[in-house]
Protein backbone atom coordinates (compact mmCIF):
# COMPACT_ATOMS: atom_id res chain seq x y z
CA UNK A 1 0.00 0.00 0.00
CA UNK A 2 1.10 3.56 -0.72
CA UNK A 3 -1.50 5.87 0.84
CA UNK A 4 1.00 8.75 0.66
CA UNK A 5 2.70 8.97 -2.72
CA UNK A 6 5.19 11.63 -1.71
CA UNK A 7 5.73 14.54 0.63
CA UNK A 8 6.86 18.07 -0.08
CA UNK A 9 7.92 19.73 3.13
CA UNK A 10 4.92 19.67 5.47
CA UNK A 11 2.56 18.66 2.64
CA UNK A 12 1.48 15.06 2.12
CA UNK A 13 0.15 14.04 -1.27
CA UNK A 14 -2.30 11.19 -0.76
CA UNK A 15 -2.68 8.64 -3.52
CA UNK A 16 -6.46 8.36 -3.17
CA UNK A 17 -7.08 12.08 -3.49
CA UNK A 18 -4.61 12.45 -6.34
CA UNK A 19 -6.21 9.63 -8.32
CA UNK A 20 -9.66 11.14 -7.80
CA UNK A 21 -8.33 14.46 -9.12
CA UNK A 22 -6.61 12.74 -12.04
CA UNK A 23 -9.80 10.84 -12.83
CA UNK A 24 -11.82 14.06 -12.92
CA UNK A 25 -9.21 15.70 -15.16
CA UNK A 26 -9.26 12.76 -17.60
CA UNK A 27 -13.07 12.70 -17.63
CA UNK A 28 -13.17 16.44 -18.21
CA UNK A 29 -10.85 16.18 -21.22
CA UNK A 30 -12.82 13.30 -22.74
CA UNK A 31 -16.20 14.97 -22.20
CA UNK A 32 -14.99 18.30 -23.58
CA UNK A 33 -13.68 16.70 -26.75
CA UNK A 34 -16.92 14.80 -27.22
CA UNK A 35 -18.94 17.98 -26.65
CA UNK A 36 -16.94 19.85 -29.28
CA UNK A 37 -17.52 17.04 -31.77
CA UNK A 38 -21.27 17.24 -31.07
CA UNK A 39 -21.36 21.02 -31.41
CA UNK A 40 -22.07 21.60 -27.70
CA UNK A 41 -20.56 24.32 -25.55
CA UNK A 42 -17.51 22.82 -23.75
CA UNK A 43 -17.70 25.47 -21.01
CA UNK A 44 -21.21 24.32 -20.10
CA UNK A 45 -20.09 20.70 -20.03
CA UNK A 46 -17.23 21.58 -17.69
CA UNK A 47 -19.59 23.43 -15.36
CA UNK A 48 -22.01 20.50 -15.35
CA UNK A 49 -19.20 18.06 -14.60
CA UNK A 50 -17.97 20.17 -11.69
CA UNK A 51 -21.47 20.25 -10.21
CA UNK A 52 -21.83 16.49 -10.68
CA UNK A 53 -18.40 15.92 -9.09
CA UNK A 54 -19.21 17.95 -5.99
CA UNK A 55 -22.61 16.29 -5.63
CA UNK A 56 -21.05 12.87 -6.20
CA UNK A 57 -18.35 13.39 -3.58
CA UNK A 58 -20.90 14.57 -1.03
CA UNK A 59 -23.29 11.72 -1.78
CA UNK A 60 -20.56 9.10 -1.83
CA UNK A 61 -19.10 10.32 1.44
CA UNK A 62 -22.45 10.54 3.22
CA UNK A 63 -23.31 7.00 2.15
CA UNK A 64 -19.96 5.73 3.44
CA UNK A 65 -20.29 7.56 6.74
CA UNK A 66 -23.78 6.15 7.27
CA UNK A 67 -22.58 2.61 6.57
CA UNK A 68 -19.51 3.05 8.80
CA UNK A 69 -21.04 5.27 11.48
CA UNK A 70 -19.30 3.44 14.33
CA UNK A 71 -15.98 4.64 12.93
CA UNK A 72 -17.03 8.30 12.88
CA UNK A 73 -19.28 8.66 15.92
CA UNK A 74 -16.40 9.55 18.23
CA UNK A 75 -14.27 11.31 15.61
CA UNK A 76 -16.59 13.47 13.46
CA UNK A 77 -13.78 15.57 12.00
CA UNK A 78 -12.56 12.46 10.18
CA UNK A 79 -15.69 12.71 8.03
CA UNK A 80 -14.01 15.55 6.15
CA UNK A 81 -10.82 13.58 5.42
CA UNK A 82 -11.59 12.45 1.89
CA UNK A 83 -7.87 12.02 1.31
CA UNK A 84 -8.04 9.01 3.63
CA UNK A 85 -10.53 7.30 1.33
CA UNK A 86 -14.08 6.28 2.06
CA UNK A 87 -16.62 6.80 -0.71
CA UNK A 88 -19.57 4.59 -1.64
CA UNK A 89 -19.79 4.57 -5.40
CA UNK A 90 -23.52 3.95 -5.65
CA UNK A 91 -24.18 6.88 -3.31
CA UNK A 92 -21.88 9.07 -5.36
CA UNK A 93 -23.46 7.93 -8.62
CA UNK A 94 -26.99 8.69 -7.45
CA UNK A 95 -26.05 12.10 -6.06
CA UNK A 96 -23.91 12.89 -9.12
CA UNK A 97 -26.77 12.05 -11.48
CA UNK A 98 -29.16 14.23 -9.50
CA UNK A 99 -26.74 17.15 -9.29
CA UNK A 100 -25.65 16.76 -12.89
CA UNK A 101 -29.24 16.56 -14.18
CA UNK A 102 -30.08 19.73 -12.25
CA UNK A 103 -27.10 21.51 -13.82
CA UNK A 104 -28.02 20.22 -17.28
CA UNK A 105 -31.58 21.54 -16.96
CA UNK A 106 -30.29 24.85 -15.67
CA UNK A 107 -28.03 25.11 -18.73
CA UNK A 108 -31.01 24.46 -21.00
CA UNK A 109 -29.55 21.27 -22.47
CA UNK A 110 -31.27 17.92 -23.16
CA UNK A 111 -30.87 15.82 -20.03
CA UNK A 112 -30.64 12.25 -21.37
CA UNK A 113 -28.48 13.19 -24.35
CA UNK A 114 -26.06 15.10 -22.14
CA UNK A 115 -25.95 12.39 -19.48
CA UNK A 116 -25.15 9.86 -22.22
CA UNK A 117 -22.22 12.06 -23.21
CA UNK A 118 -20.89 12.17 -19.64
CA UNK A 119 -21.26 8.49 -18.70
CA UNK A 120 -18.28 7.07 -20.69
CA UNK A 121 -15.86 9.64 -19.20
CA UNK A 122 -17.31 8.76 -15.79
CA UNK A 123 -16.19 5.15 -16.23
CA UNK A 124 -12.61 6.32 -16.88
CA UNK A 125 -12.70 8.51 -13.77
CA UNK A 126 -14.03 5.56 -11.77
CA UNK A 127 -11.29 3.30 -13.13
CA UNK A 128 -8.60 5.73 -12.01
CA UNK A 129 -10.34 6.07 -8.67
CA UNK A 130 -9.99 2.30 -8.20
CA UNK A 131 -6.25 2.66 -8.70
CA UNK A 132 -6.40 5.12 -5.82
CA UNK A 133 -8.25 2.48 -3.78
CA UNK A 134 -5.51 -0.03 -4.54
CA UNK A 135 -2.76 2.37 -3.45
CA UNK A 136 -4.73 3.41 -0.38
CA UNK A 137 -5.53 -0.15 0.64
CA UNK A 138 -9.32 0.22 0.72
CA UNK A 139 -11.98 -1.76 -1.18
CA UNK A 140 -9.69 -4.77 -0.85
CA UNK A 141 -10.35 -8.33 -1.90
CA UNK A 142 -9.90 -11.71 -0.32
CA UNK A 143 -6.40 -13.17 -0.06
CA UNK A 144 -4.75 -13.06 -3.48
CA UNK A 145 -7.39 -10.96 -5.19
CA UNK A 146 -6.57 -7.31 -6.02
CA UNK A 147 -10.23 -6.50 -6.67
CA UNK A 148 -9.46 -2.81 -7.13
CA UNK A 149 -7.38 -3.65 -10.21
CA UNK A 150 -9.99 -6.13 -11.44
CA UNK A 151 -12.51 -3.33 -11.29
CA UNK A 152 -10.21 -0.90 -13.06
CA UNK A 153 -9.91 -3.31 -15.98
CA UNK A 154 -13.65 -4.02 -16.01
CA UNK A 155 -14.48 -0.31 -16.05
CA UNK A 156 -12.13 0.31 -18.97
CA UNK A 157 -13.87 -2.55 -20.77
CA UNK A 158 -17.25 -0.93 -20.08
CA UNK A 159 -15.86 2.37 -21.38
CA UNK A 160 -14.95 0.83 -24.74
CA UNK A 161 -18.32 -0.95 -24.87
CA UNK A 162 -20.11 2.37 -24.37
CA UNK A 163 -17.96 4.16 -26.93
CA UNK A 164 -18.84 1.47 -29.47
CA UNK A 165 -22.51 1.91 -28.61
CA UNK A 166 -22.21 5.68 -29.04
CA UNK A 167 -21.12 5.24 -32.64
CA UNK A 168 -24.50 3.66 -33.41
CA UNK A 169 -26.30 6.86 -32.31
CA UNK A 170 -28.79 5.06 -30.04
CA UNK A 171 -31.85 6.81 -28.55
CA UNK A 172 -31.06 9.20 -25.66
CA UNK A 173 -30.65 7.38 -22.37
CA UNK A 174 -29.44 4.12 -23.93
CA UNK A 175 -25.81 4.68 -22.95
CA UNK A 176 -26.85 5.43 -19.36
CA UNK A 177 -29.01 2.30 -19.12
CA UNK A 178 -26.35 0.09 -20.73
CA UNK A 179 -23.81 1.42 -18.28
CA UNK A 180 -26.10 0.71 -15.34
CA UNK A 181 -26.76 -2.85 -16.53
CA UNK A 182 -23.09 -3.57 -17.29
CA UNK A 183 -21.71 -2.15 -14.08
CA UNK A 184 -24.48 -3.69 -12.01
CA UNK A 185 -23.61 -7.16 -13.32
CA UNK A 186 -19.90 -6.62 -12.77
CA UNK A 187 -20.31 -5.23 -9.26
CA UNK A 188 -22.56 -8.13 -8.26
CA UNK A 189 -19.93 -10.63 -9.38
CA UNK A 190 -16.83 -8.91 -8.00
CA UNK A 191 -18.42 -8.59 -4.56
CA UNK A 192 -17.91 -12.33 -4.11
CA UNK A 193 -14.17 -11.61 -4.12
CA UNK A 194 -14.31 -8.56 -1.86
CA UNK A 195 -13.33 -8.96 1.78
CA UNK A 196 -14.50 -5.62 3.17
CA UNK A 197 -18.26 -5.93 2.78
CA UNK A 198 -20.07 -8.46 5.02
CA UNK A 199 -23.29 -10.17 3.90
CA UNK A 200 -26.49 -8.43 4.99
CA UNK A 201 -29.25 -10.58 3.46
CA UNK A 202 -29.51 -13.92 1.65
CA UNK A 203 -25.72 -14.21 1.82
CA UNK A 204 -25.35 -11.05 -0.28
CA UNK A 205 -23.60 -7.79 0.57
CA UNK A 206 -25.46 -4.48 0.58
CA UNK A 207 -23.83 -3.61 -2.74
CA UNK A 208 -24.96 -6.88 -4.30
CA UNK A 209 -28.51 -6.12 -3.21
CA UNK A 210 -28.22 -2.66 -4.77
CA UNK A 211 -26.67 -4.19 -7.90
CA UNK A 212 -29.61 -6.56 -8.29
CA UNK A 213 -31.99 -3.60 -8.14
CA UNK A 214 -29.91 -1.67 -10.70
CA UNK A 215 -29.76 -4.69 -13.02
CA UNK A 216 -33.52 -5.23 -12.77
CA UNK A 217 -34.44 -1.60 -13.45
CA UNK A 218 -31.97 -0.91 -16.26
CA UNK A 219 -32.50 -4.31 -17.87
CA UNK A 220 -36.28 -3.87 -17.86
CA UNK A 221 -36.07 -0.36 -19.33
CA UNK A 222 -33.72 -1.52 -22.08
CA UNK A 223 -36.07 -4.42 -22.89
CA UNK A 224 -39.08 -2.11 -23.05
CA UNK A 225 -37.18 0.23 -25.38
CA UNK A 226 -36.23 -2.61 -27.69
CA UNK A 227 -39.80 -3.91 -27.82
CA UNK A 228 -41.10 -0.43 -28.62
CA UNK A 229 -38.58 -0.04 -31.45
CA UNK A 230 -39.56 -3.41 -32.92
CA UNK A 231 -43.25 -2.55 -32.86
CA UNK A 232 -42.85 1.03 -34.05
Amino acid sequence: MHPVLFTLGPLHFYSYGLMIALGFLAANILATRRAEAMGLDPARIQSIMLTALIAGLVGGRLAYVLLQWDLYRDNPWEILRLDHGGLVFFGGLAAGLIGGSWAIRRAGMPVLKTVDLLIPPLTVAHALGRVGCFLNGCCYGKNGHPTQLYEMLALLGIFFLLKRLERRSPPPGTVLLTYGLSYGIWRFLVEFLRADNPPVAWGLTIFQVISVAVIAVTGLLLLVRRLRIRHA
